[in-house]
This record gives C-alpha cells, structure tokens and sequence, in this order.
C-alpha cells in the first residue's frame, strides 16, 4: 500500500474507479458523480490517492478554502472496501493538511459506515443541508479541528 499526490495521468483511473461504484450501487445518489460534473472536479481539486501495487484502490479530491481544506469526493473501489485503506488515506489528510486548519466533509445521511469512520477519526458534525441530495435526504457536515 502506497499513498501519493494525483495527477493527470491518474484521471482515467479515477473516472474508472467512480464509474465501478456506479455499477455496484446501481447510481444511488449517496454516491453519485455524473461525468460532467466528476470532470470538472478533477480540473479543479487536488488529489491524493491509495494504491495496492499499481491499482488505484481510493481517493480523496479536496481544495483550499478560506480557512480550511473542503474534501469534496471520497471513493474507494469496490474491490477493496472494508479493508481500512480509506482510513489510512484520510489520517494521512489529517496529517497532511490538518495541522493548520479544518478539514470539512459532508455525507449523505444513510451513508452510516462513512459517518463512523469521519467520527472515528476526529470528524465533529457541525451542520446540515436539507434536501441537498437528488433524492432529497440531508447533507451531514463534518469537520476536523
């Protein structure tokens, strides 16, 4: 296992590593990135990724914003879910980039393991977004002191 920046030449794997979730939930809006909009994240995050030998086994896209790092899309394949990579890859965010200043996330509001995993690591629930997602559940806002 190996964590490193993304760049350019990883965006195909990227997009592929999404469009498996696509196909295992069948488009569930607790994660789903249309092509378009995956697109223009990708040209406008920055990236960091877990690979087990040259494959890609998830990522985290985030930006700089006024006074903390938005993380704007976690993804980890299908193939190598509930194995703890995404943990190591959000501790090694925190130790990255949360020394001096927030880390803020949201989360769909049934998507219960990855609530866990952000209060395991030091996540605190600070707000809500009624009717954010297509399907009109909330957004659970979390940051990280």
């Amino acid at each position: 296992m190996r964590i490193e920046s993304l760049y350019t030449p990883h965006k195909a794997a990227m997009r592929a590593l999404v469009e498996a979730i696509h196909q295992q939930t069948g488009m569930l809006p607790q994660f789903y990135w249309p092509a378009d909009m995956l697109g223009a994240e990708m040209a406008t995050a920055e990236g960091v990724g877990i690979f087990e030998g040259e494959e890609l086994a998830g990522f985290v896209l985030y930006r700089e914003v006024p006074g903390a790092w938005e993380i704007s899309l976690v993804a980890t394949h299908p193939s190598f879910q509930r194995r703890g990579l995404m943990e190591s890859l959000i501790k090694h965010m925190i130790a990255a980039k949360g020394h001096d200043r927030e880390l803020w996330l949201e989360v769909h509001e049934s998507n219960e393991s990855a609530q866990k995993l952000y209060e395991k690591l030091g996540f605190k629930l600070t707000g809500r977004r009624p009717r954010y997602y297509k399907d009109g559940a909330t957004a659970l806002l979390y940051s990280c002191p």
